[in-house]
């Protein structure tokens, strides 16, 4: 299997996490959700000797992506992101992107990112999946579920994702969009083990372990 470098950054006022993503055979990179300080993160890239080549958005809510068209500028990355989310990201890039549907996958170097759909905490919502790493965004933290956005399905869909992505192998390690949790990364089996509302066998058992978890009503949303 070809290598794989991960560097996380933590920063801005909500602990978000971005990522660098590198193929070691070939130094080119991929940055996975540039928000706060795309600077360092392209001073981070250089002095490692990589190349970005390409932006992976999870979703266009701001404290993701606000670093977004400094990045792409810098670096004249290519940039994914899945098409329901072109409005919102309209605020932040307003230069072209490709657009992203479920379960496409992306070159980086030697490695191959898969895009899964997995919306609920925002319609487009994306969680990359390569080399038994899952960057999940908002839609799992270390710890808990993601909160659901709010539209009148962000919780089913919030519930399906939570399913498909419980589906992946225990042993594939989480990569959060913030760090929130007790930890900065864990694996799939350890949050089933912790996270009710992520083993819920019933779409009414993940509401109620919602709802639990977050001291909020989610019923009227469903």
């Amino acid at each position: 299997m070809p290598g794989v470098l991960v560097v996380p950054f933590r920063h801005g006022p909500f602990w978000n996490f971005s990522y660098l993503l590198a193929c070691e055979a070939t130094g080119e990179a991929a940055v996975i959700d540039p928000a706060w300080d795309a600077p360092r993160i392209a001073e981070e890239s250089a002095k490692r000797g990589l190349r970005i080549t390409t932006v992976l958005l999870t979703h266009s809510h701001s404290d993701h992506a606000n670093g977004v068209a400094e990045l792409v500028s810098a670096t004249g990355a290519r940039l994914f992101a899945h098409e329901a989310e072109a409005n919102e990201l309209r605020a932040h890039f307003t230069g072209p992107f490709e657009a992203v549907v479920h379960e496409t996958t992306q070159a980086v170097g030697e490695l191959r990112v898969k895009s899964l759909h997995t919306p609920g905490h925002s319609p487009g919502s994306l969680s990359f999946l390569v080399e038994g790493r899952l960057f999940a965004g908002d839609t799992l933290h270390v710890g808990g579920v993601g909160r659901p956005g709010p539209g009148r399905d962000a919780v089913e869909s919030l519930w399906e994702s939570a399913r498909s992505l419980r589906a992946l192998p225990g042993e594939t390690v989480l990569h959060p969009g913030h760090d929130e949790g007790p930890s900065a990364a864990s694996t799939l089996k350890h949050e089933l083990a912790r996270v009710e509302a992520l083993r819920a066998e019933s779409y009414p058992a993940f509401v109620e372990a919602l709802e639990r978890a977050t001291g909020r009503s989610h019923r009227h949303e469903a």
